[in-house]
């Protein structure tokens, strides 16, 4: 589990934390909205599909017009990337 940080996507900040959900890995809110959160399920602890949900996140955040179907796939694409160039997290190694 990651602790909670301040992050910034197109300078705006955000809260990025794990939270418990139970239909969705990531969830993010508008960048307009008042203290932005991005939101990841606390069932996410390590390993690709967390990388996975929170490059997915930070695509709605950077670009909230950008389509579900274009977030899936290219959040995927670039997760599987940098798995197989062997990214890890400090708590995945």
């Amino acid at each position: 589990m990651f602790p909670v940080r301040r992050i910034t996507i197109k300078g705006r900040r955000y809260t990025l934390r794990q939270a418990a959900m139970k239909d969705s890995c990531g969830q993010c809110d508008h960048p307009t909205a008042p203290g932005p959160e991005i939101r990841i399920s606390k069932k996410l602890r390590r390993g690709e599909l967390l990388l996975d949900t929170l490059i997915h996140e930070a695509l709605h955040a950077s670009n909230w017009d950008l389509s579900e179907e274009f977030v899936d796939q290219f959040g995927s694409d670039m997760a599987r990337i940098l798995w197989r160039l062997g990214y890890r997290a400090p708590w995945d190694t």
